[in-house]
């Protein structure tokens, strides 16, 4: 899977998430639920956007690498 694929794949997800979640606690939601890699990328990279969405690209890339 490339990069923009996982993207894609995580953020097509977003709008079935509940309205009132941010859309950086939606996308850390995902990608914990389906990939197990957040906690990684929150912890011991320390890129958060479950709290920061402004850390959502960075978050995503460090996730995507996590991955590969």
């Amino acid at each position: 899977m490339y990069f923009e694929e996982f993207v894609a794949n995580v953020m097509s997800l977003v709008k079935e998430c509940p309205k009132d979640w941010r859309k950086g606690q939606s996308v850390f939601n995902i990608v914990d639920s389906k990939y197990g890699v957040a906690r990684d990328v929150q912890f011991v990279d320390r890129i958060d956007c479950f709290y920061n969405d402004e850390q959502i690209e960075s978050f995503l890339q460090a996730a995507y690498k996590r991955l590969k």
